[in-house]
């Protein structure tokens, strides 16, 4: 996910690239197809709920996301591992909680991150226009769905949210033993697409890990920002942004089936 509060931030231009048409797509999951920052609100508010913390002050959640953000970005430098970022999260944020009770020991960190990886497994909430998106792109090309997201999680939100048949190929970094930005991973799904790179578009929400690994691994890339965002001018630019997924679409190659009176 990308971080809003870098000083090092600059307007995207208003001018946007000639699009082609595409055979292929490779797609991020969180924050690009799913709704990330609402799933993982409320599986923080669970696991913090279920260790007995009935009260947490306003900025709690504000907090957890900045520090799982800083966490993950050391996971894509190859500096922590997922099993490092998962404990290392809640003891962090727990550090400035007040304890559930007057008396009670200090809750297990790793324990609140197995009960918040469950909870955040259940909730397999999308992005507006994505279920339509992916139906419409799908009946017309190969995608492959590659996520850096802890494989338990990703497979049952992929399942309770009935994604999994769109895509030709799935590829989480925990099963295939690399991560974005490693070009090598990008490459694994290129080969997996059997579709040369110039074909393929990479479309993701994450500067430091979609954009730029997949401008390293030879492909165009689209990011999928809010409108008005700011991307950070330390990261290699995209090919093109969009605020909305159904300007997917435009990068279909022509329906050969469609006639002309009907392409409107």
């Amino acid at each position: 996910m990308q971080k809003r509060s870098s000083p090092n931030i600059e307007k995207m231009s208003a001018k946007p690239s000639p699009k082609k048409h595409y055979q292929a797509f490779i797609l991020d999951a969180d924050n690009t197809l799913f709704d990330f920052d609402a799933a993982e609100r409320a599986a923080l508010r669970e696991a913090l709920l279920a260790n007995g913390y009935r009260r947490f002050p306003e900025d709690t959640f504000s907090r957890y996301h900045r520090i799982n953000d800083e966490l993950w970005k050391l996971f894509e430098r190859g500096l922590i591992d997922q099993k490092q970022l998962r404990i290392e999260r809640f003891e962090r944020l727990i550090t400035d909680l007040p304890r559930p009770r007057q008396e009670a020991q200090m809750p297990d960190p790793a324990a609140i991150g197995e009960q918040y990886i469950e909870a955040l497994s259940e909730k397999g909430y999308l992005l507006a226009h994505a279920r339509r998106v992916l139906r419409s792109l799908s009946s017309r090309v190969p995608l492959l769905l590659l996520s850096n997201g802890i494989a338990s999680v990703q497979r049952r939100r992929i399942e309770r949210s009935g994604i999994g048949v769109y895509f030709q190929d799935i590829l989480i970094s925990e099963e295939a033993g690399l991560a974005k930005p490693d070009p090598a991973i990008f490459a694994l799904a290129i080969e997996r697409l059997r579709c040369g790179e110039e074909g393929i578009l990479c479309v993701g929400d994450s500067p430091s890990s979609d954009i730029r690994g997949g401008r390293n691994a030879g492909l165009d890339t689209c990011w999928v920002a809010p409108s008005g965002a700011e991307y950070p001018a330390e990261e290699p630019r995209p090919l093109y942004t969009i605020s909305d997924l159904r300007e997917l679409l435009d990068f279909l190659p022509p329906n050969r089936d469609q006639s002309p009176d009907q392409s409107s």
